[in-house]
């Protein structure tokens, strides 16, 4: 029985994969892609946002961040 629904769920994700993929070969989704990029890039390079991220990182290193002592 484990098997079986193991090999449900791996022919629902292959499903789910090609779907998407046949979904980002339409030229008009390709378009969306890149409009939400450019959006997020522009968002991105906003100065109030770097200072917010560059706030929000020295916040987690002072608290010892996650990687171990080199």
């Amino acid at each position: 029985m484990k098997l079986f629904r193991g090999a449900v769920r791996t022919g629902i994700a292959v499903k789910a994969f090609d779907i998407a993929r046949r979904e980002m070969r339409k030229p008009e989704n390709q378009r969306k892609a890149r409009e939400l990029l450019a959006k997020a890039q522009q968002e991105f390079r906003k100065p109030e946002n770097q200072r917010k991220a560059k706030d929000l990182l020295g916040k987690v290193t002072k608290r010892g961040g996650t990687r171990p002592p080199a």
